[in-house]
């Protein structure tokens, strides 16, 4: 493959974070819709795509196929971003991805579904803080900032706010999750793909 091939499938690959996020929001959307017994204020999103639910496979199938391309994404950052910290945020999100594809696995009514479903956020929480603390080095403190922020908040809300569901607190995270998408396709626009 020579450097051109290579420039363009990196062209490509800086939009499957985001890819991945509008994914997961019309999955979600499309099974609230199938499913209309689903309460933010009473369910998990994972009962969505529960075991003996109608429908679930639109919840698991979907999943799987933003986890897919969340773990490309995170491939791509690995190549592209610079500095040993930048590379260890990029290996926590890859992680995280790859326990978004378990979840879809291992759907709600298997052993291992709580576990992967929980080890998903912490991680790509875990990955948001890395990537702040790799900006805030490279001298890019204000999107360092950002990220930290982002982490640390999220973090702590996740503990102290008495959330009314698990919904709740999943969307929470996941819309943190992509205003971080966001940023840093808009980083990537800006500067280029060695933003770090």
């Amino acid at each position: 493959m020579n450097a051109f091939e290579w420039s363009s499938i990196r062209r490509v690959l800086r939009f499957f974070g985001i890819t991945a996020i509008g994914i997961g929001w019309l999955t979600i959307l499309t099974s609230i819709m199938l499913n209309p017994w689903f309460s933010f204020y009473k369910n998990a999103l994972s009962d969505l795509g529960a075991l003996g639910v109608e429908y679930n496979f639109v919840f698991n199938y979907g999943l799987g196929v933003a986890a897919i391309f969340a773990i490309a994404y995170g491939f791509y950052l690995l190549t592209c971003l610079d500095g040993k910290l930048a590379a260890f945020a990029s290996s926590f999100f890859i992680l995280g991805s790859i326990h978004l594809l378990l979840i879809a696995s291992f759907p709600e009514g298997t052993y291992p579904h709580l576990f992967v479903s929980l080890e998903f956020f912490i991680l790509m929480g875990i990955s948001i803080l890395l990537y702040g603390i790799a900006f805030t080095a490279a001298k890019q403190r204000l999107l360092g900032v950002i990220f930290l922020g982002m982490a640390l908040g999220g973090f702590s809300a996740a503990v102290l706010v008495p959330w009314p569901s698990i919904a709740c607190l999943e969307v929470f995270a996941i819309a943190l999750m992509s205003i971080w998408a966001i940023l840093m396709l808009r980083q990537d626009l800006r500067m280029g793909s060695s933003s770090l």
